[in-house]
C-alpha cells in the first residue's frame, strides 16, 4: 500500500530547506521511522504544528522508493507544560534520545511506546528524577537489557555479602563474586530493592517510594553507567541536564 496510517511521537526534526523538515518519529505501529514533511515550516502550513518536537501526532504516510514522506498529519497531544519549563525540556529530551539510542528503525515496541507517552504525561506533575530513572530501567528491559537483580548476575546465586553492581556483567554480583569485575560498582540490598521497584511498578505509582539524595545519586551512577556500557554513547541531553540542576539546585539528572 501506498499509504498508511500511524500513531507517534516526533523524537527529532532537522530543517532541509525549502519549508521542509526531515522526522524522526516513534510510532505505536512500526517503531523508529524516518519521513520527509514538506512544506511544514512555512507560516501558513497546516501542518506545522502537529510535527513539533514531543508532539504526538496521527499520520497518514506516502510510502516512498527512498523515503517516505507526510500526506497528513493531525496533532492529538501537545504537552503544552512542556514549552515554558527548561528543566522539563531536558528531561523530555534525555527520554527521547534514549529512545533514539535504544531502537533500530522499524521495529515496533507498543510497551515502549506506551512507556513513553505515559512518562511524558506524568511529567506534568509527578517526581521527574524517578520517572527518568524508572523510564531507564523499564526502556532498558524493553530493549532486551534487562539486569539481573534476582540473583547473582555472575554466579547466578543468591545474593548475599558485600554486594556490587556490574554493567558489564548485566547486573547485581554477589560479595563472592565482586572480583569478578574489577570496575563493578558499590551497591547494597537497598538499592538492588529500589531498583526492582522502578522495574516493576507503574510510573504512576512512584509518588509512594521514599528516596532520600545519596540513594538518588547512586541509582543514578548505577543506571547511567548500565546504559553508557550496553548503548556504547554518552547522552548530550543528560549532560545538559546535569549541568542545568547542578547550576540550579546542586543534583542531577
Amino acid at each position: 500500500m501506498k499509504l498508511y496510517k500511524t500513531e507517534a511521537l516526533v523524537l527529532r526534526a532537522r530543517d532541509c530547506g525549502g519549508g521542509d523538515k526531515l522526522l524522526i518519529l516513534y510510532s505505536r505501529e512500526f517503531g523508529k521511522i524516518k519521513v520527509m514533511a514538506h512544506g511544514v515550516s512555512k507560516p501558513s502550513s497546516r501542518k506545522r504544528g502537529a510535527v513539533q518536537l514531543f508532539t504526538r501526532t496521527n499520520f497518514l504516510i506516502h510510502r516512498g522508493r527512498n523515503l517516505d514522506s507526510v500526506s497528513q498529519c493531525e496533532g492529538v497531544e501537545m504537552f503544552s507544560y512542556l514549552r515554558g519549563d527548561l528543566e522539563k525540556i531536558s528531561y523530555a529530551s534525555y527520554l527521547f534520545e534514549l529512545v533514539d539510542a535504544f531502537t533500530p528503525e522499524g521495529e515496533a515496541s507498543e510497551p515502549l511506546f506506551l512507556l513513553l507517552l505515559t512518562t511524558l504525561r506524568l511529567m506534568a506533575t509527578e517526581d521527574l528524577e524517578l520517572l527518568a530513572r524508572a523510564f531507564e530501567i523499564k526502556a532498558a528491559g524493553y530493549s532486551g537489557y534487562n539486569p539481573v537483580l534476582e540473583t547473582c548476575a555472575n554466579c547466578q546465586g543468591p545474593l548475599a555479602g558485600r554486594l556490587c553492581f556490574s554493567p558489564s556483567l548485566g547486573g547485581s554480583l554477589c560479595g563472592a563474586c565482586g572480583s569478578a569485575d574489577p570496575e563493578a560498582l558499590p551497591c547494597n540490598r537497598g538499592l538492588v530493592e529500589n531498583l526492582k521497584v522502578l522495574l516493576r511498578w507503574h510510573p504512576s505509582r512512584l509518588r509512594q517510594l521514599k528516596v532520600d539524595r545519596q540513594t538518588r545519586d547512586q541509582l543514578k551512577k548505577l543506571l547511567h553507567e548500565y546504559l553508557i556500557y550496553h548503548l556504547e554513547q554518552e547522552f548530550k541531553s543528560a549532560a545538559f541536564l546535569n549541568r542545568f540542576r547542578a547550576g540550579s539546585a546542586g543534583s542531577y539528572v
